[in-house]
């Protein structure tokens, strides 16, 4: 017979389920309760007796919990945002790319600001750029959480998370040699990068609102020669060759290592060289859309900045994550 405690018990977890479970689920509680208190109430094996009814009941709900915490693992919902399963991708991908998305709006930010105002200033430039970054950073931090959460939200109970760094582990893996899951993070996450990349020289304007100063023709000037696009498009292919080694073959190697931060390199160096080469790298009509020559020369230090700062960060997370692989397998 259960006791008015149980009883409220039991009511404030049923009453958080569905009406459907909650005959079910009511008497499986206050079956585990019964259970419970009569093993409770039993002597200890010290001689200090058995506590009373009362008491023992009182120690058995104890130790079942918060009534609410007890219905929500009844209830099998996901009471969270972004699931532990996928929250390290979730917060490498914003890693990688909050500091890119940010080089790159402050650029437009400064573009549009330099070659829509007649007469620009530092103090408006800045405010312009700043205002760019925030929005841009705020903007992809909302559409990736989004995304994440609705894939989090879609997949069914028990299934494998799709975004889910590693598949279910099995123990043949410690007959090999250490594979660390954030590596194929790392290379998944690299090569979407690069595919964005190689996909700047045919973006229209409109892309970043700024298509009423060219007619939304595309964002970098159609002058520059074609064997300057093509040593670009080349570039970013080896770039890419180098991320799907890093998916067939994830051990930690000092050769790959090499190879990375060295196509990085020359990857800056034959930007900033194509930057200081041409006339300009932005479509003529936006530059000058302003009518000064301050446009023009902010823009092109402006995009070699861009350029050092996007290389060096991704020196940063490679070398990071080089240390934290060659940690893991040794």
């Amino acid at each position: 017979m259960m006791s008015t405690l149980t009883d409220r018990y039991i009511s404030q977890v049923v009453r958080r389920l569905p009406e459907h479970h909650r005959d079910d689920i009511a008497s499986e509680i206050a079956a585990t309760i019964d259970d419970m208190v009569a093993a409770e109430a039993e002597p200890a094996g010290d001689g200090t007796g058995a506590p009373g009814p009362d008491s023992a009941e009182r120690r058995v709900l104890g130790r079942l919990g918060d009534p609410a915490e007890l219905a929500r693992r009844y209830s099998g919902a996901r009471h969270y945002l972004v699931g532990p399963e996928i929250y390290p991708v979730w917060l490498r991908v914003l890693r990688w790319l909050m500091p890119i998305v940010g080089v790159i709006a402050a650029v437009a930010g400064g573009v549009l600001y330099l070659s829509t105002t007649p007469e620009a200033g530092l103090g408006g430039l800045i405010g312009e750029v700043v205002t760019a970054v925030a929005s841009a950073l705020l903007w992809l931090f909302a559409a990736w959480t989004l995304l994440v959460v609705i894939v989090e939200r879609t997949t069914p109970e028990g299934d494998r998370n799709p975004l889910a760094t590693a598949a279910s582990w099995d123990p043949a893996e410690l007959d090999r040699a250490p594979a660390p899951a954030d590596s194929r993070v790392d290379a998944i996450v690299s090569l979407v990068l690069l595919a964005l990349l190689a996909a700047v020289p045919f973006v229209p304007s409109t892309f970043l609102y700024i298509g009423h100063l060219n007619g939304g023709e595309p964002l970098v000037d159609p002058a520059i020669p074609t064997a300057w696009i093509a040593g670009y498009l080349a570039l970013i292919g080896t770039l890419a060759l180098v991320q799907v080694w890093h998916l067939a073959r994830p051990a930690t190697s000092r050769v790959r290592l090499a190879v990375e931060v060295l196509a990085d390199i020359v990857f800056g160096v034959f930007l900033t060289a194509l930057v200081l080469s041409q006339d300009s790298v932005i479509h003529p009509e936006i530059v000058s859309a302003g009518g000064n020559d301050l446009a023009t020369t902010t823009v092109r230090w402006g995009v070699i900045a861009s350029i050092w700062v996007i290389v060096v960060w991704d020196q940063i997370e490679t070398l990071r994550a080089y240390r934290r692989d060659a940690a893991e397998a040794g």
